[in-house]
């Protein structure tokens, strides 16, 4: 599971394939969710929303989306959406084409989430911070979609969602010690390919493997990361020194009082 994602404050300079990339922010939609307006840089949870990077004719720019996939045929307003589409925020690579929410948007809309790191919850309660030694971004596969509301009622706050989902896969073996899935992470010609139109069921299913890095380091944060609200540094802060990538046993870890994950917000 990828629950939370952290990202820059400013996204620095990219480079895929050898190329550097030329990435502007593109304007916000007409009549986009007024929540979007919101800036959120540390545990961003479900229903926030994160920077975004997608092509558009040949060309790569930065849009904001809502962390959890609203597909554009959804019915009712936003109260509604928010109560069935409110575990969309990642979708399994096995059943990606299958399932009603992402099967379009898989094949038709598909972005990169630039993350500083994520974290991940071996026993649900204690949290580990996952990025690379050498704080480079992380690029994960996304798949994003665009849905209005038709109730006066949200108008007002804006009735446009343009939302997003993480691809997971198997864990690689480092991730594998602290949870069964990991999101989908790409690189250089594979992140660029990701983004092109055209691809097939069959390109894409070639993209999906799990991701093995000795750059990947992860070690435990304080527990005010299991707190939704908590958008501070302090849910990266280390409390123990990184896990080794050495040995393939997943961590231990013992019984946590601090309170329980709260994905988003009631």
């Amino acid at each position: 599971m990828c629950g939370r994602l952290n990202q820059f404050a400013k996204i620095p300079a990219l480079s895929l394939a050898g190329k550097k990339l030329r990435i502007e922010r593109r304007p916000q939609k007409k009549n986009e969710d007024t929540k979007s307006e919101v800036p959120v840089i540390h545990n961003i949870c479900p229903t926030d929303y994160a920077d975004v990077l997608t092509m558009q004719a040949d060309e790569i720019g930065i849009e904001r989306m809502r962390f959890g996939l609203v597909p554009s045929w959804a019915k009712g307003g936003k109260r509604d959406v928010a109560k069935k589409f409110g575990l969309t925020f990642n979708a399994r690579c096995e059943s990606i084409f299958e399932l009603a929410s992402y099967r379009g948007p898989i094949l038709r809309q598909r972005c990169l989430i630039p993350v500083v790191g994520w974290h991940e919850w071996p026993d649900r309660t204690t949290p580990y911070f996952i990025h690379r030694t050498d704080n480079a971004p992380v690029l994960l596969a996304g798949t994003w979609d665009v849905w209005e509301s038709r109730s006066p009622e949200d108008f007002e706050s804006g009735a446009v969602i343009t939302s997003m989902s993480v691809v997971t896969t198997p864990p690689g073996r480092y991730m594998a010690k602290f949870h069964d899935r990991s999101p989908l992470i790409l690189e250089d010609e594979s992140a660029l390919a990701w983004m092109q139109p055209g691809m097939s069921a069959d390109d894409l299913r070639a993209l999906f493997r799990p991701y093995e890095s000795e750059m990947l380091e992860a070690y435990r944060v304080s527990t005010t990361a299991n707190r939704s609200r908590d958008k501070s540094e302090e849910t990266l802060r280390p409390i123990a020194p990184p896990v080794p990538q050495a040995g393939d046993e997943p961590v231990k870890v013992g019984v946590d009082p601090g309170p329980q994950m709260l994905l988003f917000e009631p």
